[in-house]
Parts: C-alpha cells; structure tokens; sequence
C-alpha cells in the first residue's frame, strides 16, 4: 500500500487520475447508495420514464455540439481552444432552439412514438437539459485542457448532491416518477454553474477576444469532427439506448425500468473509472503528440491496466449479480440483475476500448 502512494505521488499521470477518481467516486457513491431507497420509493414503470428522458437527451447532446468539444485540447494556442468553446455552446444553443420548435410542432406525437404518455409533460423540459449537458461537457473539456481537475471532480460532486437531494426530496411530491427528472435537471443546473462560474470570472478576458472570424476558423479546421467523431458517438449511444426505446415502444415502462437499473448499475461505475483515466489521458497524449514524441507505451500502459483492474469485478458480478440485486434493491428488481448479467461481455469490451 505505501509503495502505492509513492508511486501514485511520484506520477503525474496516476495523481491526476486519482483526483479525479477519487472526488467522482465519492459522487456516484453517493448516487448509487441512494438506489436501495429510490427503487423503494419510485417503481420500476417510474424509473422507466426515467430511463427513456435520459436515453433521449444522451442523443441530443452529442448532436448538439457537434463533438466539436472533442477538439478544445488539440490547438497549441490558448484562443483556438477557447474558440472551440464558443462555437460548441453556441451550436449546443442553437439546435436546443431547433428541438424546441420541434417538440412544440410534434408535441402531441412524439409520446405516441415513443410508447409513453407519461413522457408528454416533460417534452419542454429535453431542449433545456441537452442545452447543460452540451455546455457542461464543453466546459469540461477546457478544465482538463487547463489541468483543473480538481474543478472538474467538484462539479461532478455537486451535481451528484443535487440530482440525489432532489429525487429523494421530491418522491411524493412529483407524481408519475417526475421527481427522478427533476433530480436530474437540478443536477445538471448545479454542475453547469459550478463550471461557469470559474470560467466567467478567470476566463473572462480571453473570451472577449473570440470573434466570429475565430469561430469561423476552428469550425472548418476541425470539421472532422462532427464529420467522423459525432456520428461514431451518436451511432455507440443509440445502440445503448436502442433497448430503452424497444422495450418502450413494445413491451412496457416496467420492462424499461428493469433494464436500465440493471445496465445503469454496471455502466456507472465503469463509467467513473473510463472517463477519469480517458480525460488524463487524452490530455497527456495530446500533449505529447504536440511535443512530437512517441504515445504507443502509453496506450499499450493504460490497455493492460484497465484489462487487469475489470477482469475479478465482471467476473464477480456476472456469478451473484441478480442475487444482489434481489438482496440491495427488493424482489421485485432481482430481472434488472439478469439483464445486467447478459449485458456483461459487451461492457467489458466497452470498458477496456472507450478510453482508446
């Protein structure tokens, strides 16, 4: 164990990625401890609700950006990634508008598209969420390009708080399961004003210099982007959903609340530990790709140990997952761990591959 902390202390790459771990562990702790009770107070038709809001917003706001935040740690200069800044919020903003004049055209359709009535009353509230979560993730991206990772582990904190706080406050307040998104909504509230608050008052001068004719630029020199980047996560994130709108349209909200306490309860952990190790590590690669020296040790590294670290706790997870699942969240969640249990082999490939 001591020779652990020498080494975490000795490495750059290891201490930021344990900063970031460590502050976003102590957030999703959080969010996950309070399943035990939120499976008690929302039920499993609620949580679908729940699942197929989230499903449609996770598509939203990678179109919304274009992907173009992708690209905010590349340039050498300080303007180009603070341009790149500019237009994703600016994109992120204009297609939020775009979404909403459709949803006001297709209002009353669109439940009926997507096999759930219960979801009309919180259409208006989709353009307002892929707006945050566009901005949110953008802003993120020039707080890793600056090393702040201590900012960004605590905007991961405080949205936790929030969205947690929120859905426990709001259980027999806000019927048919809207207390699930408007913990969500609140969260995302809380993590963007922590972002931007940084950003407005350190930031401020260098955002004034950004011009239309700068935006213009980066928009072209990265167009790559929304060309190959935006489709690639669109297409990974839809195949993830696609079971959300399937069961939804075809079987039931109860179904979509199985399945998705059962993918999320993998698929949030692996997620802390994917996204920590690939935001330092992208920020490290790049960095050493502009100084013109060789990445490959550090991706066959960062491969090894993620294909190490994953191999005992899928194991484990696939051997007792649906009898965990019946002991932590009630008999009538025990599917949601057979889900899990078939869903297994892909996250584990997604695991070791999504930081590459």
């Amino acid at each position: 164990m001591r020779k652990l902390v020498i080494k975490i202390r000795n490495s750059e790459f290891l201490r930021n990625v344990f900063t970031l771990i460590s502050a976003t562990s102590i957030a999703q702790a959080i969010a996950l401890a309070i399943y035990p009770l939120l499976t008690r107070l929302y039920t499993p038709a609620e949580h679908g609700l729940f699942a197929l809001y989230m499903s449609i917003i996770a598509i939203t706001a990678i179109i919304s950006t274009g992907k173009y935040e992708l690209a905010v740690m590349i340039p050498k200069k300080e303007k180009e990634g603070i341009s790149l800044v500019v237009l994703s919020v600016i994109l992120t903003f204009m297609f939020s508008i775009l979404l909403l004049l459709v949803i006001i055209v297709f209002y009353k359709r669109i439940p009926h598209w997507l096999g759930n009535p219960e979801i009309e009353r919180w259409l208006f509230y989709i353009p307002l969420s892929t707006f945050m979560i566009g901005t949110f993730q953008s802003l993120g991206y020039w707080n890793n390009r600056l090393k702040l990772y201590r900012l960004m582990a605590g905007g991961n904190l405080g949205q936790s708080l929030v969205n947690s706080t929120v859905k426990l406050a709001t259980s027999s307040v806000i019927s048919s399961g809207g207390g699930l998104i408007t913990g969500a909504i609140a969260g995302q509230c809380a993590g963007l004003f922590i972002y931007l608050k940084r950003m407005i008052t350190r930031d401020i001068l260098l955002l004034k210099k950004c011009t239309f004719k700068d935006l213009y630029q980066v928009a072209r020199t990265y167009n790559f982007f929304p060309r190959y980047n935006m489709i690639h996560y669109l297409t990974n994130n839809f195949s993830s959903s696609l079971p959300v709108f399937v069961f939804s349209s075809w079987f039931s909200s109860v179904e979509v609340g199985l399945y998705s306490l059962g993918f999320m309860m993998i698929n949030r952990p692996m997620n802390l530990i994917t996204n920590s190790f690939t935001q330092v590590f992208s920020q490290r690669i790049i960095e050493k790709y502009n100084q013109k020296k060789e990445i490959f040790p550090d991706v066959k590294a960062l491969t090894l140990r993620l294909t190490f670290f994953s191999i005992v706790p899928f194991i484990f997870a696939g051997v007792f997952g649906p009898l965990l699942f019946d002991f932590i969240f009630g008999d009538e969640w025990m599917d949601a761990g057979k889900y899990m249990r078939i869903l297994l082999p892909w996250l584990f490939i997604v695991f070791i591959s999504s930081p590459l």
